[in-house]
């Protein structure tokens, strides 16, 4: 068994290091894909690719609850109006089988069906927050800290951006109880707040045996 982890270990390893590759559909839900596409998928490339006059909208909301302990990811379209959830913990060992030997890091889902009023106010909340003006070039994205990313495709305009916790923007978002309030996964949000300085996950860190990255916001979409 733990041969067979350490070859696991080595794999996810090497998938972070190709993280920049270009997403283009699959089970984010899945740890090898997620290590593989996660830059791409934040930045919705596959989202951009497709974003043309007549295609439906789409949305995908991402909460960064320090990537190493929860990550909730929200996805919709102005076609079906069905919210998708997927949350990522840090690994739950009692989900580990012989089966799935990767099952731990498998994200948990859910759907929920939204009626036209519940969609038309979610989207009125994302333009109320300024999920399509212009992003803050520049801002940084610490892995081990608290974020929201978005990319969406809205009448036919592709849109990147974000907002980093500690700030006002962060602070005065609304989009994010909505989404909280009709997320029925039954798992706890982990709230923003102060991240305290962890010597034992630096000390892994400095060892190679845990990633930490920081994105950063480009003009459109994340910067490579």
């Amino acid at each position: 068994m733990r041969k067979t982890l350490t070859i696991i270990a080595a794999t996810m390893t090497l998938a972070g290091a190709l993280s920049a590759c270009a997403y283009r559909g699959g089970d984010i839900g899945d740890p090898v894909v997620r290590k593989f596409y996660w830059y791409s998928f934040l930045s919705g490339d596959d989202i951009d690719e497709h974003c043309t006059a007549g295609m439906p909208d789409r949305f995908r909301v991402v909460y960064n609850g320090v990537y190493s302990e929860q990550v909730r990811i929200y996805q919709l379209d102005s076609l079906q109006k069905v919210l998708s959830v997927k949350v990522v913990g840090s690994g739950n060992a009692g989900k580990l089988s012989s089966d799935d030997l990767l099952s731990p890091w498998r994200a948990d889902e859910s759907k929920i069906a939204l009626d036209q009023e519940t969609y038309d106010r979610l989207v009125m909340s994302f333009k109320g927050d300024g999920m399509f003006a212009p992003p803050p070039v520049g801002l940084r994205l610490p892995s081990q800290s608290f974020y929201w990313t978005a990319a969406s495709c809205l009448s036919g305009r592709y849109n990147f951006t974000a907002w980093s916790y500690p700030s006002d923007s962060f602070d005065r978002l609304v989009f994010g109880n909505n989404l909280f309030a009709l997320d029925s996964m039954g798992i706890p949000v982990k709230a923003a707040g102060p991240v305290p300085f962890d010597p034992q996950r630096a000390d892994s860190a400095r060892r190679g045996e845990v990633t930490d990255f920081t994105l950063e916001v480009g003009p459109r979409g994340l910067r490579r």
